[in-house]
């Protein structure tokens, strides 16, 4: 009997089909915007921080007029975790279902999230709609928010990754953040301040396969998004805008990593692809890794985004619809991430 053989582009297609299930014809929920007087929860679900670091957070958190909740041992140590399992998803289920807390920002990333997302409580957070803020190793928290909540999270700065530094290194990261939470802009000007802006000129995006795409936001560290695959929380590719970075990763990891997401289908077929800083690559080495992957897609891809470990990380609301123009070297929010009310 002859063996069935299918074509090139069909496997491509049932990969595609089976690695990123389309989870489609939800409603997403919107937080509403932070207010003066609103309840701030910080938690520590991944790396231990420190004190001082917390309480100078704290300190201009409530200067804006929000009321600080710390939970008592967000400073615990637990090896290379902020206390054990148990410790670290309880202060994250507490402040998840407390329905006076508006907001919930992880104080730092590090490691530690992947340990716990089975056992975070999801029903509460759509119970209880709220901010959830982070980066880094919160791309696990919030690909599992988009999953199992189908809520706008915001993958941006943190109160130890830069918002307790009113420095002027982080003022450009730091005032999109509070612009965003607060308004659901980056800027006053009705006409542009939904499109995020360069640093400068000379840090705008570079397209590396030009084009204009269009689709929600998805992604965050590929670390992250690369040791989720496989499980119930793996990022959702397929017509979204997917958006990456990583930080202290040498070509060849970031090589290694963006294997695995073409081999599991992910880079067939999103919308388009941000990529952001990468730092402690070899930036000759990381452009041909890019364009090994990226090139020959059908897709628009730019270089270069401000995102990332540095000092220029631009929040991005994760699960809004956007627009990228990589000629351009625009990324726009087709609407507001945050509710109307």
């Amino acid at each position: 009997m002859p063996t069935f053989r299918p074509a090139p582009a069909l496997l491509c297609l049932l990969a595609a089909t089976v690695a990123a299930p389309v989870r489609g014809g939800e409603e997403w929920v919107k937080p509403r915007p932070l207010r003066p007087g609103d309840v701030i929860r910080f938690v520590a679900p991944a790396s231990a921080g420190d004190m001082a670091g917390v309480r100078r957070a704290r300190e201009l958190f409530e200067a804006r007029g929000f009321k600080v909740v710390v939970p008592e041992g967000i400073d615990r140590k637990r090896r290379y975790l902020a206390g054990t399992d148990d410790q670290r998803v309880e202060e994250l289920n507490a402040a998840l279902r407390d329905p006076d807390a508006r907001a919930v920002f992880a104080i730092r990333g590090g490691y530690g999230l992947t340990r716990i997302l089975a056992r975070v409580d999801y029903d509460a957070l759509k119970k209880h709609p709220k901010i959830v803020v982070g980066y880094s190793d919160l791309t696990g928290l919030h690909l599992a928010i988009s999953a199992k909540c189908r809520l706008v999270s915001f993958h941006a700065p943190m109160p130890l990754s830069h918002l307790n530094d009113e420095g002027e290194a982080y003022r450009y990261s730091n005032d999109l953040f509070w612009n965003l939470v607060q308004t659901g802009r980056y800027g006053d000007d009705p006409t542009t301040g939904m499109t995020i802006p360069a640093p400068s000129p000379a840090e705008a995006p570079k397209a590396l396969v030009p084009g204009t795409a269009e689709g929600r936001l998805t992604g965050g560290n590929l670390t992250l998004v690369s040791a989720t695959v496989g499980t119930p929380y793996q990022i959702e590719a397929r017509g979204r805008i997917v958006f990456l970075e990583d930080t202290q990763e040498p070509g060849y990891r970031v090589d290694r990593m963006l294997s695995q997401l073409r081999l599991a289908g992910l880079l067939d077929a999103p919308a388009g692809v941000v990529l952001g800083s990468f730092d402690g690559a070899d930036s000759a080495e990381l452009a041909e890794v890019f364009r090994d992957y990226f090139a020959d897609r059908p897709y628009p891809v730019v270089t270069g985004f401000p995102i990332g470990h540095g000092a220029r990380n631009a929040a991005l609301p994760c699960g809004v619809p956007a627009r990228l123009d990589a000629a351009a070297g625009t990324l726009t929010l087709l609407e507001s991430p945050l509710a109307t009310d």
